[in-house]
Formats: C-alpha cells, sequence, structure tokens
C-alpha cells in the first residue's frame, strides 16, 4: 500500500512543483511553511508589517496546487484546511490533468449560467467532503 501513496504523490508532482514556486511568494514577505498531513501549508506571517493588509487584500482565502496548501494566515488555514485537503486528494487523482478538467468544469458551468466557482464539480466536491470531514473528525 506504500508504493500506491508515493505513485499518488509522484502523479501530483509537477503540480506540487508549481505551488513550491509559488510558495516563494509568501515566505519571502515573511510567510511560514509547515509540512502536515502530506501537505506543505504556507501562511503569510500576521506580524509584520503591512504583511497581513497584502493578505486580506486577496480575492482568495486558500488555493492548492499538488501538495502545497497556500493559505493567507495560519487562522485561516484552519478554518479551510479540510476543504483544501480534499483538493490535495484531487490532484492525487486527476495529475497535471487537474487543470484541464478544473477550467472545463468551469467553463460548463459559465456555459449553464452558473457560477464558474461555486458550481465548479471539484469544489462542490470538496465542501460536501470536508462537511463530512468536520463532522466525523469534529474539527470544524
Amino acid at each position: 500500500m506504500h508504493w500506491l501513496k508515493l505513485a499518488r504523490f509522484l502523479w501530483a508532482a509537477p503540480c506540487t512543483a508549481i505551488g513550491g514556486v509559488l510558495a516563494l511568494i509568501p515566505l519571502a514577505l515573511g510567510g511560514s511553511a509547515t509540512w502536515s498531513r502530506g501537505a506543505l501549508e504556507v501562511t503569510y506571517r500576521q506580524d509584520r508589517a503591512g504583511c497581513g493588509r497584502r493578505a486580506r487584500a486577496l480575492r482568495f482565502r486558500g488555493i492548492v496546487f499538488g501538495h502545497v496548501i497556500l493559505a493567507v494566515t495560519a487562522e485561516e488555514l484552519v478554518r479551510i484546511g479540510p476543504h483544501e485537503r480534499v483538493h490535495v486528494a484531487q490532484y492525487e487523482r486527476w495529475g497535471l490533468l487537474f487543470f484541464p478538467a478544473y477550467g472545463l468544469s468551469s467553463a460548463w458551468q459559465l456555459l449553464r449560467g452558473r457560477s464558474a466557482y461555486w458550481h465548479n464539480h471539484f469544489e462542490v466536491q470538496a465542501r460536501e467532503r470536508s462537511v463530512t470531514s468536520c463532522e466525523r473528525h469534529r474539527a470544524c
């Protein structure tokens, strides 16, 4: 079973590499990184002058690339962590194909007159599974 975990990690590795490069931005601004439960969690550091303001200005609270979770704050990571970990599992399943699949799902929703984000298959799945995970582990 250990080989299957390694295969999933390697399958998502190109996406993880993109996340690693993007993680350099918050880290250069004084952020922090922690390896936790199979993913690198990167957050902005709030006590640095102006860093929290930049983090709050972002249009998203968190985003995932392979096994890299980027969140605006450590507190926000706690809140959105279960949702983002579903995305990590999706990257393990889809690998580099996650990018076009996510985009096509958003495009399909737009064509149907729906929200490209809110109705995206991968986001719906992450919301559903993260609620189940929170209830099961009483983490939220």
